[in-house]
């Protein structure tokens, strides 16, 4: 079973209904906060909607309300995580197969870097989690992460240390491949290498972000 999670921040609608056409036969659809809107205005049907839901009007949540009367649950806006972090830790509790997370990027640089992080849990747990957005495709990954050119998103592809640093064992199959490196946050080093080979490996000691971009 897939997990889509669709929260509040900048959103494709024409995206959010590709991703939900590819995953909907086995889909489980969790939306935070604005999210919800996001997904009824796509005519997605949503399994459950979480947050406090202060990023919609009054009239907006009577319209959530109407058309969700039993998925709704209400998080007092007092609380000591986000709406994102509460739908992921209700992801968890169904073991999906994998999780993608929409509308975790745009103005509020703060949830999107928070939402980021909230990938490494995934990464700890063993499930592939990706953050989605029309221009980027994001991962944290540790061990051994096969990238296959039949099903890349866009044509850079970036990895950067999660933590201060990252030891990589091996990165082969790209425009540039190394061994036995170590990248840094003060570097860019890990930034717009290419797939040349119908896939790409990367062995990493540490956990690393990898973000696949569309220029």
């Amino acid at each position: 079973m897939v997990c889509l999670i669709i929260a509040g921040g900048t959103i494709s609608p024409d995206q959010l209904k590709t991703t939900y056409d590819r995953i909907s036969d086995d889909a489980l659809v969790l939306t935070a906060d604005r999210g919800t809107l996001h997904a009824i205005s796509a005519g997605i049907p949503i399994d459950r909607a979480i947050g406090d839901f202060d990023s919609v009007d009054g009239s907006e949540l009577a319209l959530i309300k109407e058309k969700l009367p039993d998925k709704v649950e209400k998080l007092i806006p007092e609380k000591d995580d986000t709406d994102t972090e509460h739908a992921l830790r209700y992801a968890f509790e169904h073991n999906p197969s994998e999780i993608i997370m929409m509308g975790c990027t745009g103005t509020r640089l703060d949830q999107t870097i928070n939402s980021i992080f909230l990938l490494r849990e995934c990464a700890d747990r063993g499930i592939p989690a990706f953050i989605i957005d029309s221009t980027n495709r994001i991962r944290i990954s540790k061990g051994t992460t096969q990238i296959k050119k039949e099903n890349l998103f866009g044509k850079y592809i970036s990895i950067l240390p999660l933590e201060k640093e990252a030891h990589i064992k091996t990165i082969s199959g790209f425009k540039y491949d190394v061994t036995d490196i170590t990248l840094s946050q003060s570097s860019g080093r890990g930034i717009s290498n290419e797939l040349v080979e119908e896939e790409g490996i990367i062995e990493s000691d540490d956990h690393i972000i990898i973000i696949e971009s569309i220029d």
